[in-house]
Protein backbone atom coordinates (compact mmCIF):
# COMPACT_ATOMS: atom_id res chain seq x y z
CA UNK A 1 0.00 0.00 0.00
CA UNK A 2 1.16 3.27 -0.82
CA UNK A 3 2.48 5.59 2.22
CA UNK A 4 0.29 8.76 1.02
CA UNK A 5 -2.46 6.05 0.95
CA UNK A 6 -2.08 4.58 4.52
CA UNK A 7 -1.97 8.16 5.83
CA UNK A 8 -5.18 9.19 4.23
CA UNK A 9 -6.84 6.10 5.58
CA UNK A 10 -5.54 6.44 8.88
CA UNK A 11 -6.84 10.31 8.95
CA UNK A 12 -10.09 8.82 8.11
CA UNK A 13 -10.01 6.42 10.16
CA UNK A 14 -9.40 8.60 13.08
CA UNK A 15 -12.70 10.15 13.41
CA UNK A 16 -14.81 8.30 16.17
CA UNK A 17 -17.89 8.19 13.70
CA UNK A 18 -15.80 6.10 11.23
CA UNK A 19 -13.50 4.37 12.82
CA UNK A 20 -14.01 0.38 11.63
CA UNK A 21 -16.03 1.75 8.93
CA UNK A 22 -13.53 2.07 6.48
CA UNK A 23 -13.02 -0.15 3.47
CA UNK A 24 -11.52 -0.26 0.12
CA UNK A 25 -14.46 -1.85 -1.93
CA UNK A 26 -18.43 -1.95 -1.75
CA UNK A 27 -19.37 -4.48 0.88
CA UNK A 28 -21.04 -7.67 -0.14
CA UNK A 29 -22.82 -10.57 1.27
CA UNK A 30 -23.18 -13.13 -0.93
CA UNK A 31 -22.72 -10.35 -4.02
CA UNK A 32 -24.97 -8.47 -2.85
CA UNK A 33 -24.41 -5.12 -1.04
CA UNK A 34 -24.31 -4.90 2.87
CA UNK A 35 -26.90 -2.24 4.24
CA UNK A 36 -24.70 -0.54 6.70
CA UNK A 37 -23.59 3.15 7.38
CA UNK A 38 -19.81 2.84 5.71
CA UNK A 39 -16.94 4.76 3.53
CA UNK A 40 -15.56 3.47 0.50
CA UNK A 41 -11.83 4.82 0.05
CA UNK A 42 -10.23 3.84 -2.95
CA UNK A 43 -6.29 4.02 -3.31
CA UNK A 44 -4.89 5.58 -6.79
CA UNK A 45 -2.03 6.50 -9.19
CA UNK A 46 -0.86 9.11 -9.12
CA UNK A 47 -2.70 11.41 -11.23
CA UNK A 48 -0.04 14.55 -12.23
CA UNK A 49 3.86 14.12 -11.65
CA UNK A 50 6.18 16.89 -12.00
CA UNK A 51 9.84 17.70 -11.05
CA UNK A 52 8.60 21.72 -11.73
CA UNK A 53 10.84 22.02 -14.72
CA UNK A 54 10.33 22.35 -18.41
CA UNK A 55 13.03 20.42 -19.36
CA UNK A 56 13.27 17.35 -16.86
CA UNK A 57 11.97 13.75 -16.81
CA UNK A 58 9.66 12.67 -14.47
CA UNK A 59 11.15 10.29 -11.83
CA UNK A 60 9.11 8.34 -9.55
CA UNK A 61 10.68 10.55 -6.97
CA UNK A 62 9.46 13.64 -8.51
CA UNK A 63 6.36 15.69 -7.13
CA UNK A 64 3.01 13.82 -7.58
CA UNK A 65 -0.50 14.90 -7.04
CA UNK A 66 -2.76 12.52 -5.85
CA UNK A 67 -6.70 12.13 -6.06
CA UNK A 68 -8.39 10.00 -3.80
CA UNK A 69 -11.82 8.92 -4.06
CA UNK A 70 -14.08 8.32 -0.97
CA UNK A 71 -18.09 7.36 -1.19
CA UNK A 72 -19.94 7.08 1.83
CA UNK A 73 -22.61 4.78 2.25
CA UNK A 74 -25.88 4.55 4.40
CA UNK A 75 -29.07 2.93 4.98
CA UNK A 76 -30.95 6.49 5.28
CA UNK A 77 -30.16 10.30 4.21
CA UNK A 78 -29.57 10.90 7.99
CA UNK A 79 -26.76 8.61 8.38
CA UNK A 80 -25.32 9.95 5.13
CA UNK A 81 -24.90 13.26 6.69
CA UNK A 82 -23.50 12.54 9.71
CA UNK A 83 -20.79 10.09 7.60
CA UNK A 84 -20.10 12.67 5.19
CA UNK A 85 -19.63 15.47 7.46
CA UNK A 86 -17.01 13.27 9.96
CA UNK A 87 -14.96 12.23 6.94
CA UNK A 88 -15.23 16.08 5.41
CA UNK A 89 -13.79 17.51 9.18
CA UNK A 90 -11.31 14.89 9.67
CA UNK A 91 -9.71 15.66 5.86
CA UNK A 92 -10.51 18.97 4.87
CA UNK A 93 -7.53 21.25 5.20
CA UNK A 94 -5.33 18.54 6.86
CA UNK A 95 -1.48 18.04 6.09
CA UNK A 96 -0.91 14.47 5.56
CA UNK A 97 2.13 13.13 7.41
CA UNK A 98 4.48 10.80 5.34
CA UNK A 99 7.75 9.81 5.84
CA UNK A 100 10.63 11.21 2.84
CA UNK A 101 7.62 13.46 1.81
CA UNK A 102 6.32 16.92 2.61
CA UNK A 103 2.47 16.87 1.64
CA UNK A 104 0.02 19.85 1.03
CA UNK A 105 -3.35 20.52 2.35
CA UNK A 106 -6.09 18.01 1.64
CA UNK A 107 -8.85 20.04 -1.04
CA UNK A 108 -11.91 18.82 -1.60
CA UNK A 109 -12.40 18.87 -5.49
CA UNK A 110 -15.99 20.49 -6.71
CA UNK A 111 -17.68 19.05 -8.67
CA UNK A 112 -17.31 15.38 -8.15
CA UNK A 113 -18.83 13.51 -10.77
CA UNK A 114 -21.16 11.13 -9.10
CA UNK A 115 -22.22 13.27 -6.01
CA UNK A 116 -25.26 12.35 -3.73
CA UNK A 117 -27.17 9.35 -5.01
CA UNK A 118 -29.91 6.73 -4.01
CA UNK A 119 -29.34 2.96 -5.38
CA UNK A 120 -32.86 1.30 -5.60
CA UNK A 121 -31.81 -1.69 -5.84
CA UNK A 122 -29.32 -2.11 -3.01
CA UNK A 123 -31.69 0.23 -0.74
CA UNK A 124 -28.72 2.42 0.00
CA UNK A 125 -27.68 6.08 -0.42
CA UNK A 126 -24.03 7.23 -1.67
CA UNK A 127 -22.18 10.60 -1.50
CA UNK A 128 -18.85 11.04 -3.02
CA UNK A 129 -16.14 13.36 -2.48
CA UNK A 130 -12.75 13.83 -4.20
CA UNK A 131 -9.75 15.01 -1.75
CA UNK A 132 -6.80 16.17 -3.57
CA UNK A 133 -2.66 16.79 -2.04
CA UNK A 134 0.68 17.33 -3.37
CA UNK A 135 3.05 15.15 -1.93
CA UNK A 136 6.81 16.22 -2.54
CA UNK A 137 10.20 15.38 -1.72
CA UNK A 138 11.37 16.36 1.60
Amino acid sequence: MKLEFAAFKARLESSPVLAGKVYPVVRKDAEVPVRANYVVARSSKPDRWTDARFTGVDTFDADRRYTYNVRVVAVDAGGLDVLGEAAARVLLGFTLAVAGRTCSQLELVPDVEDGDGYDRTADLYYRDFSFRFWSRRA
